[in-house]
């Protein structure tokens, strides 16, 4: 019989340091159903989220063990491409979650893994991307920045 997971989870653990966030977590996420994640505030629901595209490879001091496995292959293997992965398993939080980066990295992060380098498409990426969602004026002279010094509603609209 053919799996029909797309996510398998076995033994999962996950350390910030010397805290330990995710203990020994099981769990599948099954093709073409609804899977909910249920559980008090802080008792790692987004944290594993996160895990599912590497998201926490970014933090510092952040380690894990275990098995998490994307269509029957290591999310992560040694060899696994990161951002192909993050290509094909995208997040949209409730709250907002900017990456630890620039202002400006935040919004070109996903047209340079796709590709574009060009310095004044990026550029022009960024002031089309901020003026939608009605942010350029408010952050235009601040683009290298950290998107954490952004407002919660801020955050959001970026």
């Amino acid at each position: 019989m053919e799996n029909t997971n797309v996510i398998d989870v076995e033994g999962f653990n996950l350390w910030y340091g010397d805290k330990q966030a995710l203990i020994d977590v099981a769990m599948n996420v099954r093709k073409n159903k609804i899977t909910a994640l249920i559980g008090p505030s802080g008792c790692g629901k987004s944290t594993l989220l996160r895990c599912m595209n590497r998201m926490n490879d970014i933090i510092d001091g952040c380690r894990v063990e275990g098995k998490m496995m994307y269509h029957g292959q290591d999310i992560y293997d040694k060899s696994t491409d990161v951002m192909l992965l993050r290509k094909k398993i995208g997040m949209i939080f409730q709250k907002p979650n900017p990456f630890p980066m620039s202002i400006r990295d935040n919004i070109t992060y996903g047209p340079k893994i796709h590709g574009i380098t060009k310095q004044n498409e990026l550029d022009e990426i960024v002031e089309r991307s901020l003026k939608q969602a009605v942010l350029w004026d408010e952050v235009h002279d601040r683009l290298d920045q950290s998107a954490f010094s952004l407002s919660g509603g801020q955050q959001q609209r970026l």
